[in-house]
Protein backbone atom coordinates (compact mmCIF):
# COMPACT_ATOMS: atom_id res chain seq x y z
CA UNK A 1 0.00 0.00 0.00
CA UNK A 2 2.91 2.20 0.76
CA UNK A 3 4.54 1.35 -2.49
CA UNK A 4 1.86 2.28 -4.34
CA UNK A 5 0.95 5.64 -3.13
CA UNK A 6 4.97 6.83 -3.23
CA UNK A 7 4.22 5.78 -6.59
CA UNK A 8 1.36 7.59 -7.25
CA UNK A 9 2.91 11.01 -5.53
CA UNK A 10 5.86 10.40 -8.29
CA UNK A 11 3.41 10.45 -11.07
CA UNK A 12 1.33 13.48 -9.68
CA UNK A 13 4.36 15.39 -9.23
CA UNK A 14 5.61 14.66 -13.41
CA UNK A 15 1.72 16.24 -14.15
CA UNK A 16 1.79 19.33 -12.12
CA UNK A 17 5.73 20.07 -12.98
CA UNK A 18 4.77 19.07 -16.66
CA UNK A 19 1.81 21.16 -16.92
CA UNK A 20 3.81 24.20 -15.08
CA UNK A 21 5.93 24.46 -17.74
CA UNK A 22 3.83 24.02 -20.76
CA UNK A 23 1.51 27.28 -18.85
CA UNK A 24 5.19 29.23 -19.22
CA UNK A 25 5.65 28.08 -22.38
CA UNK A 26 2.30 28.97 -23.58
CA UNK A 27 2.35 32.46 -22.47
CA UNK A 28 5.46 33.25 -24.50
CA UNK A 29 4.63 35.74 -27.65
CA UNK A 30 7.30 37.35 -29.74
CA UNK A 31 6.38 40.32 -32.11
CA UNK A 32 6.29 40.53 -35.60
CA UNK A 33 9.71 41.22 -37.77
CA UNK A 34 11.13 40.57 -40.52
CA UNK A 35 14.24 38.98 -41.18
CA UNK A 36 16.64 37.64 -44.29
CA UNK A 37 20.03 36.13 -45.02
CA UNK A 38 21.54 35.85 -48.34
CA UNK A 39 20.02 33.67 -51.34
CA UNK A 40 17.30 31.65 -49.15
CA UNK A 41 14.10 31.68 -49.66
CA UNK A 42 12.96 34.28 -46.23
CA UNK A 43 9.98 35.96 -45.37
CA UNK A 44 11.72 39.14 -45.00
CA UNK A 45 12.88 41.62 -47.81
CA UNK A 46 13.66 41.68 -51.31
CA UNK A 47 17.09 43.85 -52.20
CA UNK A 48 16.88 45.58 -55.92
CA UNK A 49 19.21 48.23 -57.59
CA UNK A 50 22.46 47.27 -56.54
CA UNK A 51 25.30 49.27 -57.33
CA UNK A 52 29.06 49.17 -57.01
CA UNK A 53 30.22 52.65 -57.13
CA UNK A 54 33.79 53.01 -58.04
CA UNK A 55 36.41 54.77 -56.56
CA UNK A 56 38.27 57.43 -58.62
CA UNK A 57 40.39 54.23 -59.10
CA UNK A 58 38.16 51.99 -60.83
CA UNK A 59 39.57 49.48 -59.44
CA UNK A 60 38.33 50.69 -56.06
CA UNK A 61 35.05 50.54 -54.68
CA UNK A 62 33.89 53.28 -52.44
CA UNK A 63 30.16 52.73 -51.58
CA UNK A 64 27.90 50.05 -52.61
CA UNK A 65 24.07 50.91 -52.59
CA UNK A 66 20.81 49.29 -53.07
CA UNK A 67 17.22 49.52 -52.32
CA UNK A 68 15.26 47.00 -49.69
CA UNK A 69 11.83 46.76 -49.58
CA UNK A 70 9.24 44.23 -46.75
CA UNK A 71 8.02 41.38 -48.47
CA UNK A 72 5.70 39.28 -47.51
CA UNK A 73 2.83 39.58 -44.76
CA UNK A 74 4.92 41.86 -42.82
CA UNK A 75 5.64 44.92 -43.93
CA UNK A 76 7.87 46.64 -41.33
CA UNK A 77 10.90 48.24 -42.86
CA UNK A 78 14.20 47.80 -42.30
CA UNK A 79 15.94 49.26 -39.60
CA UNK A 80 19.53 47.99 -39.61
CA UNK A 81 21.19 46.82 -42.40
CA UNK A 82 24.83 44.76 -43.02
CA UNK A 83 26.68 43.60 -45.96
CA UNK A 84 29.67 41.27 -46.18
CA UNK A 85 32.00 41.22 -49.61
CA UNK A 86 33.54 37.76 -49.19
CA UNK A 87 33.89 34.53 -46.86
CA UNK A 88 36.76 35.92 -45.07
CA UNK A 89 35.65 39.77 -44.51
CA UNK A 90 33.94 41.18 -41.94
CA UNK A 91 30.26 42.49 -41.91
CA UNK A 92 30.41 46.51 -42.79
CA UNK A 93 27.16 48.42 -41.20
CA UNK A 94 25.47 50.33 -43.18
CA UNK A 95 23.12 53.36 -43.08
CA UNK A 96 19.01 52.86 -44.21
CA UNK A 97 16.92 56.18 -45.15
CA UNK A 98 13.94 55.27 -46.52
CA UNK A 99 14.55 52.33 -48.29
CA UNK A 100 17.80 53.42 -49.87
CA UNK A 101 21.05 51.38 -48.40
CA UNK A 102 24.34 53.12 -48.22
CA UNK A 103 27.61 50.80 -47.62
CA UNK A 104 30.42 53.08 -47.10
CA UNK A 105 33.91 52.33 -46.75
CA UNK A 106 36.16 54.59 -44.90
CA UNK A 107 39.20 52.85 -46.97
CA UNK A 108 37.63 51.96 -50.38
CA UNK A 109 37.64 47.99 -50.64
CA UNK A 110 39.39 46.44 -53.78
CA UNK A 111 36.82 45.14 -56.78
CA UNK A 112 38.70 41.47 -57.39
CA UNK A 113 38.59 41.08 -53.45
CA UNK A 114 34.31 41.12 -53.53
CA UNK A 115 33.43 37.67 -54.55
CA UNK A 116 29.40 38.01 -52.60
CA UNK A 117 27.23 40.14 -51.20
CA UNK A 118 25.64 38.43 -48.47
CA UNK A 119 23.22 40.85 -46.77
CA UNK A 120 21.34 40.89 -43.41
CA UNK A 121 18.82 43.11 -42.36
CA UNK A 122 16.00 43.12 -39.61
CA UNK A 123 13.11 45.58 -38.64
CA UNK A 124 14.82 45.83 -34.98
Amino acid sequence: MFQTLKVLFVVLMVIVIGASAYAFAAANTIPDSNAGYAATVVSGYTVSNIAYNLNTDPTKIDTITFDIAPSGANTAAAVTVKIKTGAAVAWKDCTVAAGAVTCTYATPINVVDVTALDIVATSN
